[in-house]
């Protein structure tokens, strides 16, 4: 039953970010040199993630875009009562996408989603003044979207669709009350959830365009959770193992963008997003065991906002040139500062290119995100965010490629 108990006090300590400023970077390697302002960028498969109502006004091609992204977080803690310096392990985050457009009719249009939005991947040495918190901690998710649009007229769309979405969770961290440090406990849970999207697109002009999206917020339900608790190396009677199920809120996401074709060959977007992250209040987790109490993990997240904005200029028919800058601001408020997820307000800058080889176009991009300093302090009466003393610098970099192609005639 001890070892019951340090499960339970594991996943207290170790879900204390866990909601947090981890989108995972623009989901095409066309919008990663954009910044990511996607929500009035019209001329990529991918805008259907970010703004269904796009898919209505895309051309009567049929349009496939496919390829590979990761993000790699490198974070850096100097500790106020040691004043050691850690550095985090590299770990790179893996992710994808693929996008397929079909027109059904000259007014409607249906496509496909599949990517990477949400997850971080944290790598802390074994050794670190820390480890009690956190060793290692990661997420990793996929959603799968059908969606369907209709053009009203010339200058407006709408479109709509459904999510289906999976999620892992990894954890481990080490026991700081025992001698060996091989002594640790550990969780793992997979899930599912669904959610919507819903989007309107329009034209006040050839040169200007806008875009309104609703992202619904997606929770994971995770029934096979498994918490493991191994002392001794796990000799003998050293581990043990108990079942859990908790749930996982992904936020809900307003975007506002606009897009102007500012000359022949400039166009220059623009988005505003407010992420639901406030929705994340707190965390639970419920053991199978019912002679292990329950647990209700307070979290008070905040909304957060996102400005961003793009260029992309026409060099010629065969090479397109992309620039972004963005500001992120982060939901977790300083009192729930972990290692297992730094996040600080976020500034970012973007480079991107696309190179056209006959009916197929080479893209690639690459992000840098510098976190603001967040300082941790610790505080006795927070039991529920146990943290330690420090600063954390955060460096978020983000590199992206891919193959975008269409085919078919327009009409």
């Amino acid at each position: 039953m001890t070892r019951r108990f340090l499960s339970v006090g594991f996943l207290f300590v170790s879900s204390a970010t866990l909601g947090g400023g981890f989108q995972n970077g623009p989901q095409s390697a066309r919008l990663v040199g954009l910044g990511g302002a996607a929500t009035a960028y019209a001329r990529d498969a991918s805008g259907i993630f970010y703004n269904p109502g796009i898919l209505g006004h895309l051309d009567s091609l049929t349009h496939l875009s496919f390829g590979g992204l990761g993000t790699a977080r490198t974070t850096s803690f100097l500790g106020t009562d040691s004043r050691r310096q850690t550095l985090q392990e590299l770990a790179i985050l893996p992710g994808g996408y693929f996008y397929a457009t079909h027109p059904l009719s000259d007014r409607v249009k249906v496509g496909l989603s599949v990517n990477t939005p949400f997850g971080y991947d944290t790598q802390w040495p074994g050794s670190w003044e820390g480890r009690s918190l956190v060793r290692s901690a990661s997420m990793h998710t996929v959603f799968v979207q059908p969606t369907a649009a209709f053009r009203v007229n010339e200058n407006f769309s709408l479109g709509a669709g459904f999510i289906y979405a999976r999620g892992s969770l990894q954890r481990e961290r080490s026991l700081g009350q025992f001698d060996d440090l091989g002594a640790a406990v550990s969780y793992k849970a997979s899930g599912s959830g669904i959610g919507y999207s819903l989007g309107m697109y329009g034209r006040t002009g050839e040169d200007l365009s806008f875009g309104i999206s609703f992202r619904g917020p997606v929770a994971l339900r995770m029934n096979n959770g498994s918490a493991e608790t191994v002392v001794n190396g796990g000799i003998g009677n050293g581990r043990s193992t108990d079942a859990f199920t908790t749930r996982v809120k992904l936020p809900s996401t307003l975007a506002v963008g606009l897009a102007d074709q500012m000359t022949k060959k400039l166009l220059v977007t623009f988005d505003f997003a407010l992420t639901g992250w406030s929705s994340y209040d707190s965390l639970n987790f419920k053991f199978k065991d019912t002679s292990i109490p329950s647990v209700r993990q307070g979290r008070r997240y905040e909304d957060a906002m996102s400005f961003r904005v793009g260029g992309e200029y026409t060099a010629s028919n065969n090479l397109l040139l992309r620039a972004g800058v963005s500001y992120d601001e982060t939901p977790i408020r300083d009192e729930f500062i972990s290692p297992e997820l730094p996040d600080g307000n976020r500034l970012g800058g973007s480079l991107g290119v696309s190179l056209g080889l006959r009916r197929v176009m080479l893209d690639l991009g690459y992000g840098l995100e510098v976190a603001g300093k967040r300082t941790a302090r610790v505080n006795r009466t927070q039991y529920q965010a146990p943290s330690i003393a420090g600063n954390y610098r955060t460096l978020v970099h983000t590199l992206a490629a891919g193959v975008s192609y269409s085919f078919g005639s327009k009409k």
